[in-house]
């Protein structure tokens, strides 16, 4: 098993501290199966019938550590790669990265000099910004996503040719669902863009997109497919990516009629067994998981009880065989116990959120060990 590794960061301006760089099994930690990240955008290279990749690997690679997916996709020649901040940009730089950068958070002419000095690609959606920018850009069109980017009839639109423009694109709100939007956003994409080049690179799809849509211009830009998450039903499955496990901290059996956790609204209605993990919200857990979510222990599902707390979970493990649970026993948040499984659609449901938020709420001081990728 490939280990996470301490990322060195050379624009670190910040006092010089001691940090312990030893990954530890005590507690809780996050299993990322590079080889299934490689297989994931395999699958999506095969569906773009020629258009080349530009992975998303935005928030530290959707939480699962950029250093190490970043490591896994160059084996696959991308285009270039997708962040949103300018900081992430220069990350993927330290790192050694020279294909192109993408920050896909509309940039200012005040930022100009850095996209210079890092040789990054900045988008662009405003007519001003557009007419002091010497470098390399990509113009967003607004069809009907409504959050950034030129709107797709604007007047202004014609204002954003440049002898530096070197693509266009749009998001599709609704490509994970089966939407008549996408035509509707599609037929606007077209018109705004008939005037453009035919040299420009053009891109529109997104995960789901990839497989979903007839055309699939010069670029695709998948992202949480790549890290094991489905996008729809009717389309292709990704191969599982990330476990998140946890130790049993302590056990105790507690009488009919005691609670648990804070605000003791989970009582016992008969003698039971608690196991408690050493996992909690501040994790990335979530509270909401409450009384409507199992973790595995060796295959068997065993339901949380009483409130998430910051840093430990309790469970019911009375029916397991006596001397199966005990301090240190792992049980599974996420992934594959045996032949069990908690799927990330599953945890997401029970979390009331998506399977993006889960990935990206996982913290930092749950350490990530790396599998396959070499």
């Amino acid at each position: 098993m490939l280990l996470a590794f301490a990322f060195s960061r050379r624009y670190n301006t910040g006092p010089a501290v001691m940090v312990s760089t030893i990954l530890s099994k005590d507690r809780a930690w996050v299993e990322v199966n590079l080889d299934h990240v490689a297989s994931n955008a395999r699958t999506v290279l095969d569906a773009a019938h020629g258009a080349r990749m530009l992975p998303m690997v935005k928030a530290d690679a959707y939480g699962l550590g950029m250093e190490a997916i970043v490591g896994c996709l160059e084996t696959l020649d991308p285009w270039g790669y997708g962040v949103a901040t300018v900081d992430e940009a220069i990350e993927l730089r330290a790192l050694g990265v020279g294909r192109s950068i993408l920050v896909f958070s509309p940039a200012s002419s005040t930022a100009l000099e850095n996209y210079r000095r890092f040789g990054l690609t900045a988008v662009l959606d405003r007519p001003e910004v557009v007419n002091v920018w010497d470098l390399p850009f990509h113009l967003e069109i607004d069809t009907g996503m409504s959050r950034c980017g030129v709107l797709w009839d604007a007047p202004g639109l014609i204002a954003c040719h440049s002898e530096f423009l070197e693509g266009v694109f749009t998001h599709f709100h609704s490509a994970d669902e089966i939407a008549d939007t996408v035509p509707k956003q599609w037929e606007r994409f077209r018109l705004a863009t008939a005037g453009f080049d035919s040299r420009i690179l053009r891109h529109v799809a997104n995960s789901a997109g990839t497989f979903a849509l007839d055309e699939k211009l010069d670029l695709v830009r998948p992202g949480v497919f790549l890290y094991g998450s489905p996008t729809r039903e009717d389309l292709p499955r990704p191969s599982p990516v990330v476990a998140v496990r946890a130790r049993v901290l302590s056990t105790r059996v507690i009488r009919a009629g005691e609670t648990v956790s804070y605000g003791g609204d989970w009582k016992a209605e008969q003698e039971t067994v608690v196991a408690t993990l050493g996992i909690g919200f501040a994790d990335g857990f979530a509270r909401a998981v409450k009384d409507r979510f199992g973790v595995l222990i060796g295959g068997v599902t065993c339901p949380v009880i009483g409130r998430v707390t910051m840093d430990m979970t309790m469970i019911d493990v009375s029916h397991m065989a006596p001397g199966t649970v005990s301090v240190g026993t792992v049980a599974t948040l996420l992934g594959e116990d045996g032949d069990s499984e908690i799927t990330i659609e599953e945890l997401a449901r029970a979390s009331g959120t998506t399977s993006y938020e889960v990935f990206v709420r996982l913290r930092t001081r749950l350490p990530r060990f790396y599998s396959g990728g070499v």
